[in-house]
C-alpha cells in the first residue's frame, strides 16, 4: 500500500474506504493507496462520488450491478467486489444512480418499483 495525495485521476478510482482519519483508495490498475484525509473530505473533493455507508464511497462510473438484500439493505457490485449499502442510505443511493445520465445499471429496476411513492386516492381519507 502506497501513501498518496488525492491528485489521482478520478476515473481510475473504484471506491474509497474510510479508515479512521485516513482513507484507502482502491484503484483500477494498482494496489490500494492510503491518503491522510478523512473519507468525508475526500468525497467533498471528488465530484460525483456516492456515499454508500459511514466508511464507503464509490465512483458511480464503475458500478456494474445493484442488488437488494432481505434486511432492506443493498449491495453494489464494483470490479467483482460487492460493497454494502447501509439501510438508511439505500433510497438516496438509488436516487443518485437513477439520475446518472445514460447509465443502465443492472438490478436498478427492482428498486424503482418499490421506492416510488404510493398513490393513495383522497377518497380513502374522507369519512362517509
Amino acid at each position: 500500500m502506497k501513501f498518496s495525495k488525492l491528485s489521482i485521476n478520478t476515473c481510475r478510482i473504484l471506491y474509497l474506504m474510510g479508515w479512521g482519519n485516513y482513507t484507502r483508495i482502491f484503484l483500477t490498475d494498482a494496489s490500494p493507496e492510503l491518503n491522510s484525509t478523512t473519507l468525508k473530505k475526500c468525497v467533498n473533493m471528488l465530484p460525483g462520488f456516492i456515499r454508500l455507508s459511514k466508511s464507503l464511497a464509490v465512483n458511480p462510473t464503475h458500478i456494474v450491478q445493484v442488488r437488494r438484500n432481505n434486511d432492506r439493505s443493498a449491495d453494489v457490485l464494483v470490479a467483482d467486489i460487492w460493497l454494502p449499502v447501509s439501510r438508511r442510505r439505500v433510497t438516496p443511493v438509488v436516487r443518485q444512480l437513477n439520475s446518472l445520465p445514460g447509465g443502465k445499471i443492472k438490478g436498478l429496476a427492482q428498486f424503482r418499483s418499490q421506492h416510488e411513492p404510493i398513490g393513495i386516492p383522497q377518497s380513502a381519507f374522507s369519512s362517509n
